[in-house]
Formats: C-alpha cells, structure tokens, sequence
C-alpha cells in the first residue's frame, strides 16, 4: 500500500513538470517563428540571425535576441533617390551603375508572452523600425 502512494505522488508532481518542459520547448520556437515573419513581412530585404533565447516563469515568458543584417530604410532611400552615373564624354563605353545599399548589421530583440503554448503578445525593444510598426498597430482602433 505504501508503494502505491509513493508511486501516485511521484506522478502528481512529474505531471507539471513534463507540461512545463513542453511549453519550455515549444515556445521558444513559436516566438522564434514569429520574430522571422514578422521581419519578413515588415523589413523584406532584412535577414534575422537568432543569438541567444532566454526562457522564463515556466515558459509563459520568452526573450529572442539576434541581429537583423540588410540595408537599413534611410539606405534604401538614398539609393532609390540617387540617379545612376553616366560617362559625359561621347565616346565612353562604361555603362551606367546604380549603387548598392550597405548592409549593416543591428540589434534585434523581441519578447513574446505566452498562456500556456498560445502566444498572447508579443513586443519589440529593437530594431527601431519594429518598434515603431508594433507601437503604431497597438494604437489603432
């Protein structure tokens, strides 16, 4: 009768814990996801690159930090707005060229709050240009 009670009690505290280790596993990657599409969405010519995913209150709290390597928005303003240089002289062959925005890498970093493994909210601290979108959609009606 005594191993019966231990083996109940055993299984009433393994229970929690292999819930937590799913959510512990699964949201890191769903925030992951996230992080990737909306980057995609917003910043297309923009590449995340995850460093490091901090976990937190059993996985209802999940910070990705990374770098976001492309061409920033002044960029590729500046070289849409620049006109391809010609040769003036009438005899010279080199064609025109358009110049390439720089690449530059930047700090990305997101947190996502999670219920359980449903993704409740998801907030950005960099690149500014996220902030911004995220900020601006927060406050629509």
């Amino acid at each position: 009768m005594k191993k019966l009670s231990i083996a109940s009690f055993c299984c009433a505290l393994l229970a929690p814990l292999l819930i937590a280790g799913c959510s512990l596993y699964k949201n890191p990657n769903a925030c992951e996801a996230r992080m990737r599409e909306t980057v995609a969405r917003n910043l297309p010519n923009n590449e995340l690159s995850v460093s490091h995913v901090g976990v937190g209150i059993r996985g209802s709290r999940v910070v990705v930090e990374g770098t976001v390597e492309g061409p920033t928005a002044a960029a590729i303003a500046a070289t849409q707005a620049s006109a391809p240089i010609v040769a003036s002289a009438p005899g010279a062959t080199s064609p025109a060229v358009a110049a390439k925005p720089k690449k530059t890498k930047r700090p990305a970093a997101a947190e996502c709050l999670f219920d359980g493994e449903s993704l409740t909210s998801m907030r950005w601290f960099n690149p500014p240009e996220l902030t911004a979108s995220a900020a601006a959609a927060a406050s629509a009606p």
